[in-house]
């Protein structure tokens, strides 16, 4: 049903080899000229709080890699040429080998077209070490339709994080992007004052399997960003947080119109001063279990913020409406299956007191079970074993499946991907804020 002209890095292993290097050049050029289509057209979205990097300015256009005589030609290029806008070729893959750092303010986007995606990819080194991170960030970056591999193109190892934003008050967006597999996280501040968009855009496989902690989508690591911003998008298949606010306070939030699916934590905020949830899909979202009984384990699990001299808790808005939450009788079961696992309720006691205060507006969320019409299969014998053991501990079972994909090859092909269509007859078909459908919009055209 879905067939992609892709090479699997699974069958061929290929490694920097000075007897070898014309092997690995011609493989790593097949690939260049095989790889993805882009994500469906963007939807406009208005936001108050985006303040993004100028466009304008000069335009580079970058060749693409061959990981062999060129690598790293993206980031050589913005050393080089400074602030501006970085075209990337359509089908071309850009290899990123050792520390790759970008200090300036950039666009890079795709070339104009239909062709596939240019594609964005870590590549080990001739010793075979891989780097960490896929990018850190000290200036302003904005992607738009590119597509992003955190697998090792030699060795199919999985990075351990993506996109790490170094410096204070830096913006990264995503826009019309495809972003798959990583181990600990995708996006991480290591300073405060970020803003961080992400719209019309796909984002999935994010997972430590012998520590399930960790596969974050956001993790804010206790520095308090500016803004938060999913918008429109589609998140799947991650072990831990969509979010990650650990301590730190958010002064602007949105969650709205995502088709969100198969994440272990569920949605905790500690904290935001402004936030916006609606119009979403979580389905599946929090299979994390609690563990007692009383006082019992929320979804909505909001944190109390103690005043300060940059915080006053009476000035803290959030909106929760117009979201559909539900799991799936396969998950459900599990909680009979396996007594100590107890099923979240949606609203925390901290929750319910900011209703009666009136700093929480929680209205028309509702609970339906869909049925998609091309989802993954949930992984539910990873899932059944977490919960036997009670979170006692994963390792053992670390090699139990949880990444998904089309056909077991990497990358992905436009209108050949997982899809997240629900019936029209449904409840959540005009359920929203405005009576139309709940969920990411590239599922309801």
């Amino acid at each position: 049903m879905k067939t992609k002209s892709i090479l699997s890095y699974k069958a061929t292993k290929i490694r920097y080899r000075k007897n070898n290097k014309t092997f690995v050049k011609l493989f790593l050029g097949i690939i260049a000229v095989s790889l993805f289509s882009g994500c469906e057209p963007k939807d406009v979205f208005e936001e108050e709080n985006k303040v993004m990097p100028p466009k304008g300015g000069k335009v580079v256009r970058v060749q693409p890699d061959d990981g062999v005589t060129r690598v790293n030609s993206l980031t050589k290029a913005i050393k080089e040429n400074g602030d501006g806008i970085y075209e990337l070729e359509r089908g071309g893959v850009y290899y990123l080998e050792g520390k790759n750092v970008i200090s300036n303010n950039v666009i890079i986007k795709a070339s104009s077209g239909s062709d596939p995606l240019p594609t964005i990819q870590p590549l080990s080194d001739e010793q075979g070490a891989l780097n960490s991170d896929m990018l850190r960030l000290q200036g302003n970056v904005t992607f738009e339709n590119i597509y992003f591999n955190g697998k090792d193109a030699t060795s199919n190892n999985i990075l351990q994080r993506l996109f790490r934003l170094d410096k204070k008050n830096l913006r990264l967006r995503f826009d019309g992007c495809f972003v798959e597999n990583c181990r600990n996280f995708c996006i991480r501040t290591d300073n405060s004052g970020s803003k961080v968009y992400i719209d019309n855009s796909t984002f999935r496989n994010f997972a430590l399997t012998a520590d399930p902690a960790n596969g974050r989508l956001f993790d804010s690591r206790g520095n308090a960003p500016d803004t938060i911003s999913i918008t429109n998008s589609t998140i799947y298949n991650l072990t831990g947080h969509i979010i990650r606010f650990d301590g730190a306070v958010a002064k602007y939030v949105e969650v709205k119109n995502n088709t969100i699916y198969n994440v272990g934590y569920h949605f905790r905020i500690d904290y935001a001063m402004k936030a916006y949830i609606e119009n979403n899909i979580f389905a599946n979202v929090g299979w994390k279990a609690g563990y007692k009984a009383n006082p019992p384990c929320a979804f909505w699990e909001l944190k109390e913020l103690t005043k300060s001299d940059s915080y006053d808790p009476k000035d803290i808005r959030i909106y929760i409406r117009n979201n559909n939450v539900y799991t799936d009788e396969a998950i459900k079961a599990l909680y009979t299956k396996y007594p100590g696992n107890f099923e979240r309720v949606p609203l925390n006691s901290v929750a319910e007191k900011m209703i009666a205060d009136g700093h929480l507006i929680y209205e028309n969320n509702i609970s339906e079970v869909l049925k998609f019409d091309d989802a993954p299969a949930l992984p539910m014998t990873y899932i059944d074993k977490f919960f036997e053991v009670l979170n006692a501990g994963m390792s053992p079972w670390a090699d139990l499946p949880f990444f998904v994909d089309e056909n077991g090859q990497d990358g992905f092909t436009n209108n050949k991907t997982f899809t997240f269509r629900y019936p029209a007859s449904s409840i959540s078909a005009t359920a929203s804020t405005t009576n139309g459908p709940l969920g990411a919009p590239m599922w309801n055209q």
